[in-house]
């Protein structure tokens, strides 16, 4: 398993209150790590069937207008002494994203996401989850319960990573916890256990054997995993409980990847996190 690398920071942009509060994000971790950021807008593509001809001119100005705001975002980072690009795009959001972000060789996506719910999900879907669930790196989610950015340098003191304790699932903790070494900082290896369930010896050996090929160099970190018990409420509930509890800096979790339909069905845990979590979540595909 690679090295953990923060030196390339994709961001994308829509400009909205979280989109913000993403770029913050990138800020701090560029300045730790003198990381170059691209911030990437999409603008979505329009039938010209749909709308009428006048219509164009305003569509036309509105996107001349977001172009603007968004080199203004660069010349500011840059202005900052951070090294930042911009890039436009056209097309669909969850094929756009991660082709760029791939063409870039990007070490991590830093996305704001709105974890949509009830009726809206069911009828739309959730973009942010589709892109999160199929990027090639890891995607530093920022949801609507997320803190704002600290006003210094990226810094991480707790990190906690939820696993299902599936042999897959070992690359992403295995990630988590060298995350946590390079920043010195204070690692708990989580299962929550769902009701009246625990896990069976059989899974955690095959879990240990995973993340001892991966990090063939440390103490097995299973050896210290934590197992709670979720009780009456869902696994979700339990892991943003800890992290509160624990004044959690990062919460770090695996998730496969999922079709744009499969997100208009009910949260899934991972989803769920992103939405509650007091702090970002730090997600990697597992499939």
């Amino acid at each position: 398993m690679p090295e953990v690398k923060l030196d390339r920071l994709f961001v994308p942009v829509d400009f909205s209150t979280l989109s913000d509060r993403a770029v913050d994000y990138a800020r701090r971790i560029a300045g730790r790590h003198s990381a170059e950021i691209l911030l990437a807008h999409v603008s979505q593509p329009v039938s010209p069937m749909a709308v009428p001809e006048a219509a164009w001119y305003h569509l036309e100005a509105a996107q001349n207008k977001e172009l603007a705001r968004l080199d203004r975002m660069g010349a500011k980072l840059r202005s900052e002494g951070l090294r930042a690009r911009t890039v436009s795009l056209n097309g669909l959001l969850q094929d756009e994203i991660p082709c760029c972000s791939k063409n870039e060789c990007s070490d991590l996506i830093v996305l704001g996401a709105q974890i949509n719910s009830g009726i809206e999900r069911l009828l739309f879907g959730c973009d942010s989850e589709v892109l999160f669930r199929h990027a090639g790196c890891p995607v530093l989610v920022i949801g609507p319960g997320t803190r704002p950015a600290p006003d210094r340098p990226w810094r991480l003191e707790n990190v906690v990573c939820a696993t299902d304790l599936r042999p897959e699932s070992a690359s992403a903790s295995a990630f988590a916890w060298r995350l946590a070494q390079k920043y010195e900082a204070v690692f708990t290896l989580l299962h929550v256990e769902p009701r009246a369930s625990k896990p069976s010896a059989d899974n955690r050996l095959r879990f240990a054997q995973a993340m001892a090929r991966i990090l063939p160099e440390a103490e097995n970190p299973v050896n210290s995993l934590r197992s709670v018990p979720c009780g009456h409420a869902s696994c979700a509930t339990a892991i943003v409980k800890l992290a509160h509890e624990q004044h959690t800096d990062l919460i770090v979790m695996g998730a496969h990847a999922c079709s744009h339909a499969a997100t208009r069905l009910l949260r899934g845990t991972t989803s769920q996190v992103v939405a509650d979590s007091p702090c970002p979540v730090l997600v990697l595909n597992v499939s």
